[in-house]
């Protein structure tokens, strides 16, 4: 199964978070193919007063995922779902590229902020934590 890893899950597995480290192993060891957005790494990189430490555990996470750069088609998908629902439930600029990215990469989202996304017409979104009870 292709995964969009939401920025949420990554940081709880810098947290020590075991359910975030378990979904971050099945990638690792190739069960799901992992796939993180320009814009999740963006929102990691701005992390105020990133230690040492820090900035090289998310590096090393960057390792074992594929990148989906924002491109065009990304931009346009994001920009209609911002049309559609910005003003009747709120969708975000940075939740729009997000959800653009899974969609057209048809990927399943895994967030922790399901009710940020459930309302998008075709995207699949997974709690996974809930998904191992």
């Amino acid at each position: 199964m292709r995964v969009i890893i939401d920025t949420n899950i990554i940081i709880d597995h810098l947290k020590g978070i075991h359910q975030a480290s378990r979904q971050l192993r099945e990638i690792e060891t190739g069960h799901l193919e992992g796939i993180i957005s320009t814009i999740t790494v963006m929102e990691l990189m701005a992390a105020p007063r990133m230690s040492d430490q820090r900035l090289e555990a998310i590096r090393g996470l960057l390792e074992i995922l594929e990148h989906a750069p924002v491109d065009g088609r990304i931009a346009a998908r994001a920009g209609a779902l911002l049309s559609k629902y910005r003003s009747s439930h709120g969708l975000n600029p940075m939740d729009a590229i997000i959800a653009a990215t899974a969609l057209i990469s048809d990927c399943v989202l895994f967030t922790l902020n399901k009710k940020h996304f459930v309302f998008i017409e075709g995207l699949v979104t997974i709690n996974p934590y809930m998904a191992e009870e």
